[in-house]
């Protein structure tokens, strides 16, 4: 089974929302381009996406961002990460670019060396991984991140944006420090989520700190008992 199960449904809803995208079955991809016009509301902590849903303000809100990346996504199970989501890769070049505008290393904008993109820490249930949620809450989020950067600059981004973990390793294991922290402090499923979003526990991050104690880490991670200041900073300010 693939990372993604795609189903003719889906097909003519990438074809509606993303024509440029297009299914290779003979190498069990999606390549093309991602074009997108999304704006982060900081007040709300929230990424809004153009067509996803109806926002007369959206081309006038602070930080609107148009535009497209040359990508490709696996979507067979030997290119799943181990939580399950496809792997992306960003092709032409043009993460090097930004990195080298903004005067890091492309792992500093999660890009790795073989241009595939560290797209954030998910754990989401196999039955709950659609293309359309993986695209407009993952991928779409990521790319304007890294359109946002290119824009404004990487300090802007850090500063400005949704707060992030740490690339690779360290991130990982600040998230699933941040999932039991969140477990500890939780004061029942209909109860305020520990987030801090106003939403019930069990309609927020319940799902997320559940599957993320199930998920048996690759063996390169050494679980720490010490929390990072980043990662406590992150609890705070939520």
């Amino acid at each position: 089974m693939g990372a993604i199960e795609v189903t003719d449904a889906d097909i003519v809803w990438l074809r509606s929302r993303h024509p440029s995208l297009r299914p290779d079955p003979t190498t069990g991809s999606i390549a093309g381009e991602l074009s997108f016009c999304a704006a982060y509301d900081r007040d709300g902590g929230r990424l809004h996406i153009e067509g996803r849903e109806v926002n007369g303000r959206l081309r006038e809100m602070d930080g609107f961002v148009c535009d497209a990346f040359e990508l490709r996504i696996g979507l067979d199970s030997e290119s799943a990460n181990f939580r399950g989501w496809p792997r992306v890769y960003v092709v032409g070049g043009r993460a090097g670019s930004i990195a080298a505008k903004c005067g890091v290393e492309m792992r500093d904008l999660h890009v790795e060396e073989d241009s595939s993109c560290c797209l954030g820490i998910r754990y989401t249930p196999e039955r709950d991984r659609t293309l359309q949620r993986f695209l407009e809450e993952i991928v779409i989020p990521f790319f304007y991140r890294l359109s946002y950067t290119d824009r404004y600059g990487i300090e802007a981004a850090r500063s400005e944006l949704w707060g992030e973990y740490a690339h690779g390793d360290a991130g990982e294991r600040e998230h699933r420090r941040a999932m039991a922290e969140f477990a500890r402090r939780s004061e029942g499923r209909n109860r305020p989520c520990p987030c801090g979003s106003g939403i019930k526990y069990k309609r927020c991050c319940l799902t997320e700190v559940e599957a993320a104690s199930r998920v048996v880490l690759p063996s390169r991670y050494v679980p720490s008992t010490r929390a990072s200041s980043a990662a406590q900073r992150r609890w705070q300010s939520n």
